[in-house]
């Protein structure tokens, strides 16, 4: 069995208040997350038990968290994400965060793209 697995989570929404214009922070925006996690899952596969393996609620609360507290660049929250990634799951060999603000707030013909799905995203990792 290879030794790497992936735990994943998936387009997670928040009403977040991050930004550096004054009407960010005062009407916050939708904003869809998502964490990929390399981990090694040999033991969790052959034993089931979650001491050998990522508790994915963990890494909920490490994501939900960083959104929580307003900043100004998403690139921050990505950095907060990813430094407590290692602190509460140094199982964790690489990850992968993606953060994107829905309707970012930026001018843009309506022709050209829709506006409704249109987002500004962010990616780290390390």
């Amino acid at each position: 069995m290879n030794k790497e697995g992936i735990i994943e989570l998936k387009d997670l929404r928040f009403r977040a208040f991050h930004g550096c214009l004054e009407q960010e922070r005062i009407e916050g925006a939708d904003y869809n997350v998502s964490l990929r996690c390399t981990v090694d899952l040999r033991m969790a596969a052959a034993t089931d038990d979650l001491k050998y393996t990522v508790d994915y609620s963990v890494l909920y609360n490490v994501v939900m968290d960083a959104m929580q507290a307003p900043v100004n660049l998403l690139e921050h929250v990505a950095g907060k994400i990813l430094k407590n990634v290692r602190y509460y799951a140094p199982a964790v060999k690489h990850a992968t965060v993606t953060i994107c603000k829905m309707q970012p707030p930026f001018d843009y013909p309506p022709a050209a793209l829709d506006k409704e799905h249109t987002a500004a995203c962010v990616t780290l990792s390390f």
